[in-house]
């Protein structure tokens, strides 16, 4: 059996970069999910009222699905005046018309971070698009070094 050293190099070598990538974006999942449990750790749960609607389309290849997100105006405990802000996450369907009053919980040390109450349930959704890039990265690099594996072991042995 003769080794081709260009092609194990090449092979091998981008395996090993695409690990580090995948590892990279599961270490940003993981922040992100963190970052999430310390935010609903302190957040503060307020009334606001929806001041705007800003519609936003997601598509991955198929039809669009519209989900809404409310800017909304509220006091914040202790401060003098209103506090006005796009929540970060998406309202349930049928979203709120403006005027409407809805439950929002905010981090009291940026009042400005606002988050639907309604969403509040789980953190099952934090940092899933980096932990599915990360994964299909993952498989991606062993499917690399699976490649090089079928040329040792049929190619390079004939």
């Amino acid at each position: 059996m003769r080794i081709h050293y260009v092609p194990t190099v090449l092979l091998l070598g981008s395996a090993l970069v695409l690990l580090l990538v995948a590892g990279g974006l599961l270490l940003k999942g993981q922040v992100v999910r963190r970052t999430a449990q310390r935010f609903r750790a302190r957040a503060v749960a307020v009334r606001a009222t929806v001041v705007g609607l800003e519609a936003k389309d997601l598509s991955l290849g198929g039809e669009p699905d519209t989900r809404y997100f409310p800017r909304v105006s509220f006091v914040p405990d202790g401060a003098a005046g209103p506090v006005e802000a796009q929540t970060l996450t998406d309202v349930p369907a049928p979203p709120p018309r403006v005027g409407d009053e809805l439950d929002v919980a905010y981090d009291p040390e940026r009042p400005e971070r606002v988050d639907v109450a309604a969403t509040q349930g789980g953190l099952e959704g934090a940092g899933r698009t980096w932990f599915v890039l990360g994964y299909g990265v993952l498989l991606l690099a062993l499917g690399v070094a699976a490649a090089w594996l079928v040329l040792v072991l049929v190619v390079w042995t004939s």
